[in-house]
């Protein structure tokens, strides 16, 4: 960001103006990006709420009050609703069994992202991205969703594994402190690069892929499946608020989620129905002709 726009990069927080935002926001839409633009206002004006609010809120960090933030430039601005609209283009069942099929039968770290990504009920890829080895278990994976929680502790989300969502897993190297990683665990992969292995690896085989598609393609594979809203929300840590939610329901879902991905994975790799054994075949047949088995 600072390379892009040296000018604003330079100036002081307090001194960043709504016209500084808009010239910033409208660059990302030209680029095409509009999606983009509007989470970026989102973060832009929830960091500078932070730093108007330390001074009565004592659980924000100390940090933001050497910003000495008055005003918050980029409530004047507003977000374009028409790039908020929803992806009405989820995977279809056909659509993920062929994605099944394909990344099962290749190879590497890329492959080994898309499965795990997958397999655990097509989180949010920003949040899995950060996934670390203190976080995993033999049977379950936690990450931690801050997602419309600015000034707060991400949210603990924790994910079962499946048998084969722990082969994935099992593919990383286990070095450093991040598990999907290029720097030897050191750092995470970027949003930008998980994006662009899975181009990479899937755009030839399927038509039209993004891979935003694969979350709305499980929740509603699992929502034509029987698997109610509410546990839907839990398996992808999805509209997961309210009182009720946050002071009296304390139960982790985790049987509900894992049979939730056993139906995902049902569904997407199908056992092949059992061959009739020949000998009973016939028997069956000597029966229908009025030949009574010796």
């Amino acid at each position: 960001m600072a390379e892009a726009w040296p000018r604003i990069a330079e100036k002081p927080a307090a001194e960043v103006r709504s016209d500084d935002i808009l010239d910033i926001l409208g660059r990302v839409i030209e680029r095409g990006h509009g999606r983009t633009a509007n989470k970026l206002r989102a973060y832009l004006r929830a960091a500078y709420q932070c730093a108007i609010d330390v001074g009565a809120v004592a659980t924000l960090p100390v940090a933001f009050r050497a910003f000495q933030i008055e005003s918050n430039p980029v409530a004047n601005t507003k977000r374009d609703p028409a790039f908020d609209m929803a992806d009405k283009r989820p995977m279809s069942t056909e659509e993920l069994r062929a994605y099944w099929a394909f990344i099962k039968r290749i190879d590497g770290p890329r492959s080994a992202f898309l499965r795990l990504h997958l397999l655990t009920g097509g989180q949010r890829v920003q949040q899995l991205i950060r996934l670390r080895w203190l976080d995993t278990t033999a049977d379950a994976i936690t990450i931690y969703d801050g997602k419309g929680r600015p000034g707060r502790p991400a949210r603990t989300h924790i994910v079962p594994l499946l048998a084969k969502a722990t082969a994935a897993l099992r593919e990383f190297p286990r070095v450093g402190e991040f598990v999907i990683s290029t720097s030897g665990g050191r750092l995470p992969i970027e949003p930008s690069t998980a994006s662009n292995w899975a181009h990479e690896t899937v755009a030839e085989a399927l038509s039209g892929f993004q891979l935003k598609r694969v979350r709305s393609g499980v929740e509603t594979l699992l929502a034509a499946n029987d698997i109610n809203r509410e546990v839907r929300g839990h398996l992808q840590s999805l509209g997961i608020t309210g009182v009720q939610y946050r002071h009296y329901d304390g139960h982790d879902y985790m049987p509900q989620k894992r049979q939730a991905l056993e139906v995902l994975m049902s569904a997407i790799e199908p056992k092949p129905k059992a061959k009739p054994n020949p000998s009973t075949r016939a028997k069956s047949n000597r029966n229908d002709i009025g030949v009574t088995p010796r």
